[in-house]
């Protein structure tokens, strides 16, 4: 007895698929047409076109109506395909998604085999542009959007982190460089879901190859979704590298009014720092130090200093002793832990592990990107890991947008009336 063909199944499955899929397409074509010619259209003729879908590559033909100079294909627009377009909408947004996690090449051997069709690896590419391009509109759409304020998030505590994440790029054909993603992340605090796991609620990160725009959207964001009130705390977390000190927060809390901050010198960072210093010394005074910044001991670690510089051998030495007492000392406020603060300290220092998702796409195989890629594909593996990279591509706003899509700025064009004063930001020409 012959056994179940599972292979020929499929065939038969995307056989019958691709015969609805042109019956629908004749259908639609039949009715739009009374609706057409009661706009005073004129059906001019019916022609062929070839696109990819998620479910195979699909021939079809369709009417052409035209009023006057203007031209259109009904069928085109129900199918949300624009002129030259040789992959369905939908596909695209496959391809972006496949892309957040493997390598353009992965992702047409993934699409092959599951999928069972081709696509090139310029196809994966040109939908990561595309996701560039919609950020972009997105973006720009925001700014019509003053008077649509969401509701707030009311919150007692609101943290915030900041970091940069090192990539490869280039520019100017075989330039290379290494490029810093200033990366933020946001959230009010984590909340037990099981048994030792955590979820940071309210989560939302912000990504951007700019500095001063992730800074300034990061503004954007904690004003507009946040409830600020007399008794809200800030609480924020760094390694205090150039960006990220604790002046910068500061200056985040003073913008929007926050009376509270408490201002960490991220623990990773700090513990790796005392590590690889201390490595040259005795263990016991590495010990003591330790134990000086978990119990926040500043005289027991002006004693372990004490005793280090006792040993140093060399000026070579006692230079790199110096720079290293003076950072750690200046900063020693920020190492206290969260528990003498009386605070938790679940959900202070999680960048590190957001980081990953990152790093793990877009630091491996010796990769490197444009800055225009790097900043989308980032972009894009953050809106995936929240399940909201489909609003990007088929949300409402796309609709809405419409609206105001050939409009053009002015020079300059107010952002959003922050109580540290309205912020302008001018439209950069796109070469």
């Amino acid at each position: 007895m012959i056994g179940f063909d599972e292979k020929a199944f499929i065939v038969e499955l995307d056989r019958h698929r691709k015969e609805q899929f042109l019956k629908r397409v004749n259908q639609y074509d039949e009715q739009v047409a009374t609706v057409m010619r009661l706009k005073g259209y004129k059906r001019v003729d019916a022609s062929e076109r070839t696109v990819i879908f998620t479910f195979g590559e699909m021939t079809f033909s369709r009417s052409r109506w035209r009023k006057g100079s203007q031209t259109c294909y009904p069928v085109d627009d129900w199918l949300g395909l624009k002129k030259y377009m040789r992959y369905s909408p939908e596909l695209i947004f496959h391809m972006a998604r496949h892309a957040s996690v493997l390598s353009y090449r992965e992702v047409c051997r993934t699409i092959q085999v599951a999928y069972r069709f081709e696509v090139t690896k310029d196809a994966v590419l040109k939908a990561v542009k595309t996701a560039g391009r919609l950020f972009s509109e997105k973006e720009r759409y925001h700014f019509y959007l003053e008077g649509e304020q969401p509701q707030k998030i009311q919150a007692g505590k609101i943290y915030l982190e900041g970091d940069g994440v090192m990539v490869k790029t280039t520019s100017g054909g075989d330039e290379r460089h290494n490029t810093d993603l200033a990366h933020f992340l946001i959230h009010t605090g984590a909340k037990k879901i099981g048994n030792n796991r955590y979820i940071l609620q309210n989560k939302h990160e912000i990504i951007n190859v700019n500095y001063d725009q992730a800074k300034e959207e990061l503004l954007d964001y904690l004003y507009n979704h946040f409830e600020i009130t007399d008794k809200t705390i800030l609480i924020t977390n760094s390694d205090n590298g150039k960006g990220y000190t604790k002046r910068v927060f500061q200056e985040i809390k003073k913008a929007l009014g926050i009376k509270y901050h408490e201002h960490f010198w991220d623990a990773y960072h700090l513990n790796e720092k005392l590590k690889n210093f201390l490595k040259l010394y005795p263990t016991t005074l590495t010990d003591l130090a330790f134990k000086a910044i978990h119990t926040h001991q500043k005289p027991l670690l002006v004693t372990v200093f004490d005793t280090i510089e006792s040993l140093v051998q060399n000026e070579e030495e006692y230079e790199r002793f110096v720079a290293f007492r003076q950072k750690l000392f200046r900063h020693f406020k920020d190492t206290k832990p969260a528990k003498l603060r009386g605070l938790s300290p679940r959900g202070i220092g999680v960048m590190e592990s957001q980081h990953r998702k990152i790093t793990y796409r877009m630091k491996h195989r010796g990769m490197y990107w444009s800055i225009e890629g790097a900043c989308a594909m980032a972009k894009i593996i953050l809106l995936e890991r929240v399940e909201q990279l489909e609003d990007l591509f088929f949300g409402d706003w796309r609709k809405r947008y419409e609206v105001y899509k050939d409009r053009r700025f002015s020079a300059g064009h107010l952002v959003n009336h922050f109580p540290h004063k309205a912020r302008i930001i001018k439209q950069r020409r796109r070469s």
